[in-house]
């Protein structure tokens, strides 16, 4: 019986193959890539375009690559293609994905790269730098190599969308209230300041977001530069609009309650010895707590009213 060096059952669709040329035939050709059956090369699958004679591009006895194209174990039928495999499938064109491609053909519209997937990727003229650029030739020549990002893969209509400019690093897609994110302050207001967060659009921290009581100017809890942690309120993807706070975080520090009257005075230290004379103690530390709850009581209160107070004035 004949050694083989794989089995049919070890095979799999876009797998890599080494085999010889036995045969050359009209229609293609036989290949023997050491399984128990030979591969069947159309004619249509080798590679180039245009190809009327196989002999014009294969000869018999020729070491050849090739990839598993189909594979029929019930009839044991093998089918190789020249044609290597896509790089990325459909499934792993997610937006944001940066990889290199070939630019294979320039449009007035922007340019067609390759970059291993099953159609070639267009890079609109909009999307090939940071500035306006009328001309794609004056960006990329054909047979560039070019670093892209996938910028929207539909796989129903076969559209591949690609861009030149790096994304940003957070996604405003993904953004979702009370996330927590570290940014850099860009620019004050007189309502409010800007925040870099690495989304593409800044954020924005109403003067009413800044702090617990209230804040005059946003000057005077922060300067340009400033890197802050915030926390993200509401977002709106479609207008680029994104709302920040700086309260509720967790590293926000506890709020000393400055209650004046857990110190005694002079007169409630001598009306407490004099009760204690007769046996009656003070619920001095009772009264504290009631005392700070109430207090908190009233600053949520007044907290909520200044920020109403503010937000009719904007």
């Amino acid at each position: 019986m004949a050694e083989y060096t794989i089995s049919l059952a070890d095979l799999s669709v876009g797998q890599q193959l080494e085999g010889t040329v036995k045969k050359v035939t009209l229609s293609g050709a036989i290949v023997d890539v050491g399984a128990p059956v030979d591969g069947l090369l159309h004619i249509s699958d080798l590679g180039q375009k245009g190809v009327t004679r196989t002999s014009d591009v294969l000869s018999e006895g020729q070491k050849i690559t090739a990839w598993v194209k189909r594979l029929d174990l019930v009839n044991s039928r093998l089918s190789l293609t020249l044609v290597p495999p896509p790089r990325f499938t459909w499934n792993d064109l997610k937006p944001g994905l940066k990889t290199e491609g070939k630019v294979v053909r320039l449009e007035r519209f922007g340019a067609f790269v390759d970059i291993g997937a099953e159609i070639d990727g267009l890079v609109h003229v909009s999307e090939m730098g940071p500035g306006r650029v009328s001309d794609p030739s004056s960006v990329v020549s054909v047979g560039d190599t070019v670093t892209v990002w996938v910028k929207e893969a539909d796989r129903k209509s076969k559209r591949l969308s690609l861009t030149m400019k790096e994304p940003p690093a957070v996604d405003i897609r993904t953004l979702k209230p009370d996330m927590i994110l570290t940014g850099k302050v860009v620019r004050l207001e007189k309502f409010g300041a800007f925040v870099d967060i690495g989304a593409g659009r800044d954020g924005m921290i109403h003067v009413t977001e800044m702090g617990r009581g209230y804040v005059g100017s946003p000057s005077d809890l922060l300067a340009v530069g400033d890197e802050v942690q915030v926390r993200v309120i509401e977002v709106d993807p479609q207008r680029g609009r994104i709302a920040l706070s700086m309260k509720d975080l967790p590293t926000e520090p506890a709020r000393i309650e400055d209650d004046g009257d857990d110190t005694p005075s002079p007169m409630e230290l001598a009306l407490r010895a004099a009760m204690e004379q007769y046996g009656v103690a003070l619920p001095m530390k009772e009264d504290s707590r009631r005392r700070k709850k109430a207090r908190r009581s009233r600053d949520r209160v007044q907290d909520e009213i200044i920020e109403r107070t503010l937000r009719s004035h904007k």
